[in-house]
């Protein structure tokens, strides 16, 4: 029995459009940016900013807690090839020392379940984690960074792509009350 012409065109149509989806899923529905070292991403507050020491606070975004769990274990590094960057900063400019910031991501050796790590933030605000190179996952690397922990500031995450090749990405951060 021979499919109906109709139900081979549906098919490919759906194909396709879940082919777009994925190619261009960094602009259909994650919010995710696209961060790599070659991107022109966010990099933080501008020189403008820091300036008059107002920071716009950073939103999550809806694919920021994909895999994510609490508390993520402070081990570093994960491996070399791919560095995580950024800085951590409140809505007066300010650098937030001592702050947790969580990292996973998919690589070739682990899931983002298994490469995952917290660090905490130096005295200004910096914080770096090693990891081995990112793959794609669902059409593109990306990398989560999170800040999660109780106190004085709002929870954010956020899904970052990256592109094949990158070595590393910068994300920073400007936590809100």
């Amino acid at each position: 029995m021979r499919p109906h012409p109709a139900a081979i065109t549906v098919f490919v149509a759906v194909v396709w459009v879940i082919g777009v989806l994925l190619a261009t899923s960094s602009l259909h529905g994650t919010g995710a940016r696209d961060v790599g070292v070659r991107a022109s991403g966010p990099e933080g507050p501008s020189v403008a900013e820091l300036a008059e020491g107002l920071c716009a606070p950073t939103v999550s975004n809806p694919g920021g807690t994909n895999n994510y769990v609490p508390k993520a274990p402070f081990t570093d590094p994960l491996g070399q090839g791919f560095t995580v960057t950024g800085t951590v900063r409140d809505e007066a400019c300010r650098p937030l020392p001592g702050v947790r910031v969580q990292v996973w991501a998919q690589t070739a050796t682990a899931s983002e379940q298994r490469n995952r790590t917290s660090v905490r933030t130096d005295a200004q605000g910096r914080y770096r984690v090693d990891s081995d190179p990112l793959v794609a996952q669902f059409g593109e690397p990306n990398v989560h960074v999170g800040y999660d922990d109780p106190g004085p500031w709002r929870r954010v995450f956020l899904r970052n792509v990256t592109r094949d090749g990158d070595t590393g990405a910068q994300v920073d951060l400007v936590l809100s009350p």
